[in-house]
């Protein structure tokens, strides 16, 4: 009977009003939960616990599906289903942050979203110049706006007052963004100073290529390094390794993995980038990979070895020195 399904029941989505209602009409039980990883981030999985329920939280993509069930989608069909998941055992959890990472990593995504905001704010600034017809001088046509670029655009004749008007907006939206973005940035840098976070976050500074902000998303996206039991469990959560499809003799890797954390693989790629810059021993591979291979996959490669260097340090709590971690 451990397969009984009993019934689909709609309440207020309150863990404890659940609970009350499980201990009301199955007294006695031992319960399981589990649900989605989404918008609803772990609060529950938290209030659940506290109330004696085990709860599990998981990765939708991780979730079994019947063709039935893919066609004909609703949340009591995928209520059922993952009650059905759990029972078998097939589930596995993702991991559950303590609540000091998780706000922590509010404050970070909180900076990425202000960072996009401002480059759609220049990109709107620069599409009324385009519709205008208004070229931007060679010497302010550059991804950092200074001072002097914001003055003459402050000093452009639009010909008309409303279309001024609407640049003006435009210019005051792209500075309080900018202010905005430079607060958020000094504060997550102080966040790294504290206790929790400062002998890691100047150990991955050591490493070439690492910069603030970017030890700064490894330390409060990973968080302890160790749950990792390995570098290919780590590589994978990252997501800097190739798909791969084998039947047989036949092995054949393809691109990336569509499974991947999107803000820690972009920043590594990005720093991969800086390092074969200033790291002499990441120049030389550059140079000899560069001869056989296309620019692009060298430089996956160098952030895969720079995830390796960052694994390094934090579990053997070393700093980085030139030469010696591979």
């Amino acid at each position: 009977m451990n397969d009984l399904f009993i019934r689909n029941i709609h309440q207020n989505p309150s863990p404890q009003v659940m609970v009350d209602y499980l201990h009301k009409h199955f007294p006695g039980a031992v319960f399981k939960a589990t649900y989605e990883a989404g918008k609803f981030g772990f609060w529950i999985q938290r209030q659940l616990t506290q109330l004696g329920v085990e709860c599990m939280v998981v990765n939708p993509a991780d979730i079994l599906r019947s063709q039935k069930d893919t066609l004909n989608k609703s949340d009591p069909r995928d209520a059922r289903n993952l009650g059905l998941r759990l029972q078998s055992g097939v589930l596995k959890g993702i991991h559950i942050p303590d609540e000091q990472q998780e706000a922590d990593r509010v404050l970070f995504r909180q900076r990425k979203k202000l960072w996009s905001d401002l480059n759609r704010c220049k990109n709107r600034i620069k599409g009324l110049l385009a519709f205008t017809g208004i070229d931007i001088p060679e010497q302010y046509d550059t991804a950092s706006w200074s001072h002097n670029f914001i003055k003459w655009l402050r000093a452009l004749d639009c010909k008309q007052i409303s279309r001024r008007t609407a640049l003006d907006f435009m210019i005051t939206q792209m500075e309080f963004l900018r202010k905005e973005l430079l607060s958020i940035s000094n504060a997550i840098r102080k966040m790294m100073r504290e206790q929790r976070y400062k002998k890691n976050y100047y150990l991955l500074r050591s490493i070439p290529g690492i910069g603030p902000l970017t030890a700064a998303s490894l330390l409060v996206e990973i968080g302890d390094v160790k749950r990792f039991e390995t570098f290919y469990h780590l590589n994978s959560f990252v997501g800097l390794m190739p798909m791969e499809h084998s039947s047989g003799e036949n092995e054949t890797r393809g691109s990336l993995t569509v499974r991947k954390h999107r803000q820690l693989r972009s920043d590594l790629v990005e720093s991969a980038w800086v390092a074969k810059r200033v790291d002499p021993a990441m120049a030389l591979f550059f140079q000899e990979q560069i001869k056989r291979k296309e620019c692009r996959t060298v430089i996956i490669k160098i952030a895969r070895k720079l995830l390796h260097r960052i694994r390094y340090v934090l579990v053997h709590q070393q700093p980085y020195e030139m030469g010696v971690v591979k």
